[in-house]
């Protein structure tokens, strides 16, 4: 095999470009390292669609996104049917039905026998719809899982119990058990998420742990003062795809805890949530309080990051590494963070960012960054010299590289 003419094919369910949101964005960058390889081709079934058409994302030979409510329309009777009984059905999941589609998987197999790809990467467990065409293709598969989505289901259950129930349990394990089986490949966020793989379903094909990384000189503007918006000194960011339950509870806490009880002592601070797919709750409350900021998809996260004083990341339950976190220590932003939300990350509090898990703690930690700048400003010196040490894209390709070679060589 000559690694210089890999031919890769991405099926994601974001965007390829402009990459916004932590999933998006690890795309993004396996999409940057597979391009030194050769030739990269894109299929990615998305939530919102644009108001303009995106641009083609440089250097990619075949863009094609579909979106889901489009899709909606076009879906078959049967199909609608079909997903309506995902109760009867051993791999049935709603979570699975916005993304399955006759169309995408007859473009697929279009797609596949056109471009003729080495190596195709699936991105998350709720495209499972289209392994079997993959695998009837014949070339490796690689199952990039950004989450250990059993291990995050059940979390939500413990906390929320009313949000799933044991069936739904049992088919999000029988699912993540069948694409686990059929991948010849997976790659991980974390050591923690190789762990818990391997904890959950024995006999895993070959697994690899690539880093989230960041393109770092992508946000120098940031780090070097350059705003859209009218920066604050007490402007608090969160950003996240919110239709991800883990991030959307995050939401909440921060608009009923965390936000007015900061407001009491700092009367002119500012909440912005950042990201698509926010929930009703969020938006009504942008509506009944100028202070919250709910933007839903920006082409552009770094006027945020450039507007905020401090990155908060409040979330009690998910997993994978946090891409969010990366982005404001590449963006000289000082960090408060639960310890879930920093898991994965070779972060150490005090040093890093501040590890709050309580939400009195998390309001006093926001209020301390506020009141003492030298702080702030020592977190995120120490942070960014961690970002370009652990999580640049340099990084993360010498993981991808190892994975690939190993993949093919077999």
């Amino acid at each position: 095999m000559d690694y210089n003419s890999i031919r890769t094919l991405f099926v994601t369910r974001y965007p390829a470009y402009p990459p916004v949101g932590g999933s998006a964005l690890r795309n993004w960058q396996n999409i940057n390292i597979m391009m030194k390889f050769g030739l990269v081709a894109i299929i990615s079934i998305c939530f919102e669609k644009p108001s303009s058409n995106p641009a083609l994302p440089p250097g990619i030979t075949i863009c094609k996104n579909y979106y889901i409510d489009d899709l909606k329309k076009q879906r078959s009777f049967w199909k609608k049917i079909k997903h309506r009984l995902w109760k009867l059905r051993p791999y049935g999941h709603p979570w699975h039905a916005p993304f399955d589609s006759d169309i995408v998987a007859q473009e697929l197999s279009q797609v596949l026998a056109k471009f003729q790809p080495n190596l195709v990467v699936v991105e998350e467990l709720w495209l499972y719809h289209y392994f079997n065409t993959i695998k009837r293709y014949g070339c490796p598969m690689i199952y990039d899982a950004h989450n250990v989505e059993l291990s995050g289901a059940r979390d939500i259950s413990i906390s929320e119990p009313n949000k799933i129930d044991r069936l739904m349990l049992n088919k999000v394990e029988s699912i993540e058990r069948d694409f686990v089986s059929k991948a010849d490949q997976i790659w991980v966020c974390s050591k923690e998420d190789n762990r818990l793989l391997q904890q959950l379903y024995h006999n895993t094909p070959p697994i690899h742990v690539v880093p989230n990384g960041l393109d770092i000189a992508y946000y120098d503007g940031v780090r070097l003062g350059n705003s859209e918006l009218e920066p604050t000194p007490w402007s608090i960011l969160f950003t996240a795809s919110f239709q991800y339950e883990p991030n959307a509870a995050a939401a909440q806490i921060l608009i009923d805890q965390i936000y007015p009880r900061l407001r009491q002592n700092f009367p002119n601070c500012r909440l912005m949530l950042v990201g698509v797919k926010p929930t009703r709750y969020m938006r009504e409350a942008a509506k009944q309080d100028p202070g919250i900021v709910v933007t839903g998809r920006v082409p552009d996260v770094r006027p945020y990051l450039a507007a905020a004083s401090v990155v908060v990341v409040p979330l009690l339950q998910g997993g994978g590494s946090r891409l969010k976190i990366l982005e404001a220590f590449a963006s000289h932003r000082p960090v408060v963070s639960t310890t879930k939300g920093a898991e994965g990350l070779k972060v150490r509090d005090g040093e890093h960012l501040l590890i709050a898990d309580k939400v009195d703690e998390i309001v006093a930690a926001v209020q301390q960054l506020w009141s003492e700048p030298s702080l702030g400003k020592k977190l995120a010196d120490s942070a960014y010299e961690l970002v370009w040490a652990e999580y640049s894209w340099k990084v993360s390709g010498q993981r991808v590289e190892q994975a690939v070679q190993q993949l093919l060589m077999t």
